[in-house]
């Protein structure tokens, strides 16, 4: 909104970002802070699969962040992320100025705030937005062509060693150059040499792109960039536990940007600019083919742009209320204002009450601090015995913990670009039971002990799997943490410590206790202990006590469709057809393309006689098999009775008592 019209005061952009610094006040649960610790402190293969050094893209912000950490710990990692959080928007309001006032500066801010809310976390994508925001920020204030030389040049050098997304300096400094060009166009001969000429700018795009050889990899650093994209699995979005839960769909958001972009076009009444427009078009590309990976790249890229297309339709919508309105026209500001500060107030409270979190299936917590809890963090006198195997097999979520926390080489972990997909699709496959794919696997790593993270898809079924074999026995289990080793005549002691199978079982019994002290309250945020545990008891055959913490997981999330599936198989498997029918019908509610939902819910309804209801269910599970399981719904493998993975809806049978 010009200062013309609808303009707003800067106050507005100060309170969004408030709202920037509040979802920034967020415990880590990302897994993948674990691993540029270790990177940090090493910078060294994690993997014993890593035959020689991979190209390690981000080596100064892990060298950056393990200094911190061994600083302050979690809570100064987190309140520099804020302040790399908040400073990235603050220069992106200043690059924006030139299209927009305070009110579409406060609304864009309350837009890229939801935006980038789900998949936020202390990490280098923060570094990221920090540089692309300076560059912005420089082109757009500087003008003297020595000053962008001698700060675009070290700062370009700085992002190359932090951050995989390096090359887009040298993008944005060739769309400067290009905006350059068509500025100079339209002066006048006699003012054509008083800004920066499109060529410096050029050049310096040139030169930029010339400086991102200098790292210790060179040439090497662009081949592995490039492999991440190529091959960024295994991927981790948001929580670890995400598939648990319906959280609201970030595509909506993607497309209502979009559309407000669109609406900016057609309003605007100056000559688009071309760098912001451009970026704002790659985002826009880049989120809507991935809302999740790259909501957050969308929020940066766009948010010039949102303001200049707010500002642009507030402007239209002005003109035409004016001629409404009249004298009481001058209402419309302060009453646009006042909206946007009951919108950010609205959006703050759900966070600070952890309601945001829960909602969303977050593993984080409003505050300082880590959420250690989603790792083996209490298997320490398991796996720092000095006769704990070397080689054991872990899924990607406890690799980076296990490399920094426990200095020992992991198996796999969530950096893109180092593991074989077909690798990654073979531990997939044991955790479902297929007996091939454990046999090659076995065959190939020989390992000698699997540390299982619970709350990863198929996990609770890979428990069963392994145990299923003679050769396995589990030593230690938290809620969150399997540790299952080779019954060896070697591995007796651990086999047998009592003292630390009982710490595991104490810390899943507290944080049951603790869960059920809250009543519902959502102070606590999800449980994972609870999570984890339900899946492996169900696993097991246990529907008692998978029956009990389901039903104490959906106190404090309602909205939980992996919980009322478990919560509904725990029923099935006690002959509870109509609490059953009832449970998995919320669940088909909730998640209406939740193949095991459907089929969950066709066996109750057969077992309950109620016939014309499981033909329904049927011709459901037709249809869904017949196209791909939907991205945003949780995954199949989530809450199921082990003998029920494998076998198709006739030959489901509930165990006789």
């Amino acid at each position: 909104m010009s200062k013309k019209s609808f303009g707003g005061s800067s106050i507005f952009a100060i309170i969004g970002l408030v709202f920037i610094a509040v979802i920034g006040i967020r415990t880590i649960s990302t897994p993948e802070i674990w691993t540029h610790l270790a990177q940090g402190r090493a910078n060294a293969p994690l993997s014993w699969l890593e035959m020689d050094s991979a190209v390690n893209t981000t080596w100064l912000y892990d060298k950056l962040a393990y200094t911190f950490w061994n600083i302050g710990g979690a809570p100064l990692l987190i309140i520099l992320n804020i302040i790399g959080l908040v400073a990235a928007f603050a220069l992106l309001v200043q690059v924006s100025k030139k299209w927009g006032g305070g009110l579409s500066q406060g609304f864009a801010l309350l837009i890229a705030g939801h935006l980038v809310f789900q998949t936020l976390d202390v990490g280098p994508q923060v570094a990221m937005a920090l540089f692309m925001a300076l560059f912005l920020f420089i082109f757009s204030k500087v003008k003297n062509p020595v000053v962008l030389f001698a700060t675009l040049i070290p700062l370009q050098l700085l992002w190359t060693n932090m951050h995989g997304s390096f090359l887009f300096g040298p993008i944005i400094a060739g769309l400067a150059a290009a905006q350059t060009a068509q500025n100079n166009k339209g002066l006048g001969a006699r003012n054509k040499n008083q800004g920066v000429e499109s060529g410096s700018i050029g050049l310096l795009a040139v030169i930029l792109l010339v400086v991102t050889v200098a790292n210790p990899s060179l040439v090497k650093l662009h081949g592995q960039v490039f492999a991440n994209v190529a091959s960024p699995a295994p991927a981790y979005w948001s929580s670890l536990f995400i598939e648990y839960y319906q959280v609201p769909a970030l595509k909506p958001l993607v497309l209502f940007v979009m559309i407000l972009g669109a609406g900016g076009l057609i309003t605007l009444k100056k000559k688009l600019p071309i760098t912001l427009t451009t970026l704002a078009i790659i985002g826009a590309f880049l989120a809507f083919t991935s809302p999740k990976q790259h909501a957050f790249l969308f929020a940066i890229l766009a948010f010039p742009f949102i303001v200049l297309s707010l500002s642009a339709i507030s402007e239209y919508l002005h003109a035409s209320f004016s001629n409404l309105l009249g004298k009481n026209d001058k209402i419309l500001i302060p009453a646009t204002g006042a909206a946007l500060v009951v919108l950010i107030a609205a959006s703050i409270l759900p966070v600070v009450t952890n309601q945001a979190y829960v909602k969303t299936g977050s593993a984080s917590n409003f505050g300082l601090g880590a959420q250690e809890n989603l790792y083996p963090d209490g298997a320490e006198a398991i796996l720092t015995h000095p006769a704990f195997p070397k080689k054991a097999i872990n899924l990607p979520a406890d690799g980076g913990y296990l490399a920094f926390k426990y200095q020992r080489a992991c198996f796999l972990d969530y950096r893109p670009g180092r593991y074989d997909t077909e690798l990654l699709g073979q531990i997939t496959s044991v955790m479902l039971g297929d007996g091939k794919a454990y046999d090659s696997l076995y065959l190939e790593y020989r390992p000698e002990a699997f540390i299982i993270n619970t709350l990863t898809p198929a996990s609770a079924q890979g428990v069963v799997t392994l145990l299923r074999r003679d050769i396995w026995k589990l030593a230690y289990f938290d809620g969150t943490t399997a540790i299952i080793l080779q019954d060896k005549p070697e591995f007796a002691d651990l086999l047998n410590d009592t003292a630390a199978q009982n710490a595991g079982l104490a810390k899943l019994e507290k944080a049951r206790a603790d869960f059920a002290a809250l009543n519902g309250a959502s102070r606590g945020g999800n449980s994972a202990e609870l999570i984890g545990s339900g899946k492996v008891f169900l696993a097991f055959n246990r529907p008692v006590e998978a029956k009990a913490i389901f039903s104490l997981i959906l106190q404090g999330n309602a909205k939980s469709p992996g919980a009322w599936i478990g919560l509904g198989n725990s029923q099935l498997l006690l002959k509870e057809f109509d609490a059953a029918i009832k449970s998995l019908q919320i669940a088909t509610e909730q998640a209406p393309n939740s193949y095991l939902a459907w089929n969950s819910y066709a066996v109750a309804c057969k077992y309950a006689g109620q016939n014309d209801e499981f033909q329904q269910a049927v011709e459901k599970l037709e249809k869904l098999a017949a196209r791909n399981q939907s991205d945003e719904e949780p995954a199949d493998e989530a809450v199921a009775p082990a003998e029920t993975k494998t076998k198709s809806l006739t030959e489901m049978t509930v165990p006789s008592e």
